[in-house]
């Protein structure tokens, strides 16, 4: 998923805050000629929205030239890194990066701490581990622009076939995903749930589930949390949901991608982000109509299952010129009106659960349900670190699937996270 970033300079000390539509700040005085240079990243902000938002700034802003340059995701580190340390004419003021990508940038001193305007953002609405995302030793850095969180996306057909509804709890998934399986026994190649062998989101989220997490901060240093109970108990139920899948044990959810194993017709759900069913009825549009979501369940059918919530962020540049006119951008591109745009018109999370509930779109309101009990992973500026080929998460997964013992795996998996982290 992608997250964004943004930094606000001594300039923006000074405005007086006004309680301007969007959740504005006060408009900063602005010399004609002025270039506001805006990095964004390609699918976050539909170009309608963007070219509104981009007029009205320009119009309150008598002078100002809002200069928007889309970016693709490959290589985007690497650019933002230097580009953020430039004081070149082309550096950004504004900047887009990924929630656990956020951390990293803010502690290189490449972003401005916009604490102090924390209130003026809304940041008491936005969803909580959105808001943990763009925050580094205690300092806001980022201001969440979108989210998505995983759902499960079904054959509905399939499912009323079967006299299967949509399950509540984790017991009454497997029981659904088992009657499935025998609805479809003498379907050769049937798939009643595809899971990757190494989506390590899903089992994230079972570990949340049980009270576990991926890695803790305790006494200075991190301490991997993947041999514990509670990883145990997520690996049993992981283990359980994957035995249902023909998927490889040793790739993730990209290799195939898995819209396109949906897309084929012989499974019954999987576990992704919404636009994965556009994508696969756009692939198959015999299954347009078919295709439904429900978030992913919990142990109990009190609350959803914990899920992992990817997104983005906007920040400021630490070296920005303009960096009133930046932390305006900001606090308009994020507050209820365009965030209620934006996922109008793109299906995904707002930063505030609330204005969720005004967006009439199925897909929007399954996330929300889902995102009430959503995490993000550990905000540290390593993380990408962990992240990195080869993930130990994933390596876990492959490890226990395929006969490892979960806690030799979970040990093992520990120590080579621990070594990124704490490096």
């Amino acid at each position: 998923m992608r997250r964004p970033v943004r930094y606000a300079g001594a300039l923006l000390a000074a405005l007086v805050l006004l309680c301007l539509p969007g959740n504005a700040l006060a408009a900063p005085r602005a010399d004609a000629g002025d270039r506001l240079t805006v990095w964004l990243m390609w699918g976050s902000v539909p170009q309608p929205v963007l070219d509104q938002l981009k007029g009205e700034f320009e119009q309150d802003h008598p002078g100002v030239q809002v200069d928007v340059r889309m970016q693709g995701w490959g290589g985007i580190q690497e650019r933002l890194e230097t580009q953020l340390a430039s004081d070149g004419p082309d550096a950004p003021d504004v900047v887009e990066i990924g929630t656990t990508a956020t951390p990293y940038f803010a502690s290189k001193g490449l972003l401005q701490d916009l604490g102090a305007r924390a209130d003026a953002l809304g940041s008491a609405q936005w969803i909580p581990s959105l808001r943990a995302s763009g925050a580094w030793q205690g300092k806001q850095y980022g201001v969440p622009l979108y989210a998505a969180s995983r759902v499960v996306i079904y054959r509905t057909d399939l499912f009323e076939q079967a006299g299967i509804t949509p399950p509540r709890d984790q017991a009454q998934w497997l029981r659904a995903t088992r009657e499935l399986a025998r609805a479809h026994r003498a379907e050769p190649g049937f798939q009643p749930l595809y899971l990757a062998g190494q989506n390590w989101y899903v089992f994230s989220g079972l570990l949340h589930d049980r009270g576990g997490d991926l890695a803790t901060y305790d006494d200075g240093r991190w301490h991997g949390g993947l041999a514990t109970p509670a990883a145990r108990e997520a690996l049993h139920t992981y283990r359980a949901l994957q035995s249902f899948s023909l998927a490889p044990k040793d790739q993730d959810e990209a290799h195939p991608f898995q819209y396109e194993e949906l897309a084929k017709g012989q499974v019954g759900q999987m576990i992704g982000l919404p636009w994965e069913r556009a994508d696969a009825e756009r692939i198959n549009p015999a299954l347009k109509g078919k295709l439904g979501m429900f978030p992913v369940p919990g142990p109990d059918a009190d609350r959803p299952g914990s899920v992992f919530l990817g997104g983005s962020n906007t920040a400021v540049s630490a070296r920005s010129k303009h960096a009133g006119l930046a932390a305006d951008w900001v606090a308009r591109i994020s507050g209820p009106d365009y965030q209620k745009r934006i996922a109008t018109a793109n299906g995904n999370l707002p930063n505030r659960l609330s204005l969720a509930q005004e967006i009439d779109d199925p897909a929007v309101q399954v996330q929300a349900r889902a995102a009430a009990n959503g995490h993000t992973a550990p905000v540290d500026p390593r993380w990408p670190l962990v992240e990195a080929d080869p993930n130990p998460v994933k390596t876990l997964l492959t490890d226990v699937l395929t006969g490892r013992p979960a806690p030799l795996a979970g040990r093992r998996a520990d120590a080579a996270l621990e070594a990124r982290l704490n490096g």
